[in-house]
């Protein structure tokens, strides 16, 4: 197995630019029960101004930095089939997660129809499929600014999941199977 840390320090790009995500959960936010006003000591997370609809995303993009680090830290070469195998990966991972969000946690059918009809098509069909995982992303953080929370601390997971010694990742060679969300 080949080793999981770079022969050279600093190479990998993604954590240089980006850090190593954090292995605590984030805050989660206060519950307000209808007509009872938020606790005047708030977490850093409304502090920050989350509840503006219009804050940009603050989780980095996912293409093309996350995938190269996720691919060197597990001694797999990075190259294209490896890079969509994994961008199909996450994709399945980040569409099962905003979909459970959206039907079972909010019960929001409206958002849920139109996040189907948006992203669950097939990959290849899909204008930029480099780009899907982000784009759901992007449509999460603008949906609901509670979800904010739930994707930063998702990303951080993923990523710390996908790099950790049990990665599923490892169980293949060189070359990354394409579908490995039905395989594992």
């Amino acid at each position: 197995m080949a080793s999981r840390r770079s022969d050279k320090a600093g190479t990998d790009l993604y954590l240089q630019l980006y850090g190593r995500p954090s292995s605590t959960a984030p805050a989660a936010p206060p519950r307000a029960s209808a007509g009872s006003p938020l606790p005047a000591e708030t977490s850093s997370y409304w502090k920050d101004g989350d509840r503006d609809p219009t804050k940009q995303r603050d989780i980095p993009r996912l293409f093309p930095y996350f995938y190269h680090s996720v691919l060197a830290r597990n001694g797999k070469p990075v190259h294209g089939r490896n890079i969509m195998a994994l961008i199909e990966y996450v994709d399945a991972m980040v569409l099962f997660q905003g979909n459970l969000w959206i039907e079972t946690e909010v019960k929001d059918p409206r958002t849920a129809e139109v996040f189907r009809q948006r992203f669950v098509i097939p990959l290849d069909d899909y204008e930029f499929p480099e780009q899907r995982p982000d784009d759901a992303i992007d449509f999460l953080w603008a949906w609901r600014t509670t979800a904010r929370p739930g994707l930063r601390e998702f990303i951080d997971q993923t990523y710390t999941r996908l790099t950790s010694p049990e990665s599923v990742l490892l169980k293949y060679g060189d070359v990354l199977p394409f579908d490995i969300w039905n395989l594992s």
